[in-house]
């Protein structure tokens, strides 16, 4: 296996001990949601550039890396509705739509679905640009 999924499993695994203990919304954010969104946001760039004419294929690693990654947004977005961290229909919507956007992202990359996986991205990303607009100013940082 390559460093870069080996790294994945692991953040994963802390992503499930850190919803465990009950972490803050914000080290959940900077230990959990930024690294996995990055892979997606990542991941969606590779399938972009993958239509390109005489443009390599997305590996197999990458989707797979993908689905890790959609998995760990998913298992944060029920800590998010979960007890809820923040008051107010903004948040609530946005962490079901960022939990229904994740599933998107999932079942897209497990069917190597390059269109559906960049539309479920392109979403996840306004969904968290919604949020922190709101929220986010709140953290000073």
């Amino acid at each position: 296996m390559r460093p870069a999924p080996l790294a994945l499993v692991f953040c994963l695994s802390l992503a499930g001990a850190a919803v465990a203990a009950g972490v803050s919304v914000k080290d959940e954010m900077k230990t959990v949601i930024a690294p996995a969104f990055s892979t997606i946001s990542a991941v969606s760039v590779e399938v972009a550039q993958a239509h390109r004419p005489g443009a390599a294929k997305v590996p197999e690693a990458r989707w797979h890396a993908a689905v890790l990654a959609a998995q760990a947004l998913k298992r944060s977005a029920r800590n998010l509705i979960g007890p809820q961290k923040e008051p107010g229909a903004v948040w609530t919507k946005s962490a079901h739509d960022f939990a229904r956007l994740a599933a998107a992202a999932e079942a897209a990359a497990g069917k190597k679905d390059a269109a559906g996986f960049s539309t479920a991205a392109d979403a996840l990303g306004q969904t968290c640009a919604t949020c922190h607009a709101k929220y986010k100013p709140k953290t000073g940082d």
